[in-house]
């Protein structure tokens, strides 16, 4: 299981970078003091799957807030989705890197670009749920799924679409995870969210359903 939900992240982050391929934005755009802050130079000057967690981590930030455009944003945006996925300890927070989604007004987007980020969307939630049930002996679990649950919900993605798998049987030690969580205190970054919120409390006051999880849930 987990290495089919590696293998459809890989392809849907391919997608992504294929849907969104652009040239070398000319210049980014902010105020004085952040664009030299923030690493802007290198970030232009190195080519896009070279460019690390840490040279982009400032741009993220404040991207949508005191520099950058839409333009610009959808240039980065695979690599932030990979970086995101594939490396988190050196990337923003998905709550960080999802909601800026909301920012860029993505939902006016193509339907492919739309369709593109959706899919990655499903397919990293399938790659966290099945990496942290894999590790759900060692410890509570639940953080991760937190974190990409609150970003999609801040990027305005309802978050029932992947309530099949958080209420099925096989996820059960995430759910727990997730309603000790909901009750110890979630994410600041929730109340920028009051929808997903109460979908996400609606969901964990559910029981696991007794029928097998989907093969399309996190495969």
């Amino acid at each position: 299981m987990f290495a089919s939900a590696k293998a459809r992240l890989d392809e849907a982050l391919e997608a992504v970078y294929r849907e969104f391929d652009a040239p070398t934005p000319a210049m980014i755009e902010g105020c004085p003091c952040c664009i030299e802050t923030r690493g802007v130079d290198v970030l232009l000057n190195t080519p896009l799957r070279e460019i690390t967690g840490q040279q982009i981590w400032r741009y993220v930030s404040g991207v949508f807030l005191t520099i950058g455009s839409e333009t610009d944003f959808r240039y980065f945006l695979p690599r932030i989705l990979e970086l995101s996925a594939y490396d988190p300890g050196s990337a923003n927070d998905a709550e960080i890197v999802i909601g800026k989604l909301g920012l860029a007004n993505w939902k006016g987007w193509r339907q492919s670009e739309r369709f593109a980020t959706e899919r990655f969307l499903d397919a990293w939630f399938a790659w966290t749920a099945a990496d942290e049930l894999a590790h759900a002996d060692d410890g509570p679990i639940g953080w991760q799924t937190e974190s990409l649950l609150c970003g999609a919900a801040r990027a305005g993605v309802s978050l029932e679409r992947w309530s099949p798998t958080l209420r099925s049987k096989y996820a059960e030690p995430l759910l727990v995870g997730l309603r000790e969580r909901f009750a110890s205190g979630l994410s600041s970054f929730w109340d920028d969210a009051p929808k997903g919120r109460a979908e996400l409390a609606s969901i964990l006051s559910d029981s696991p359903s007794d029928g097998p999880i989907s093969t399309a849930t996190l495969h």
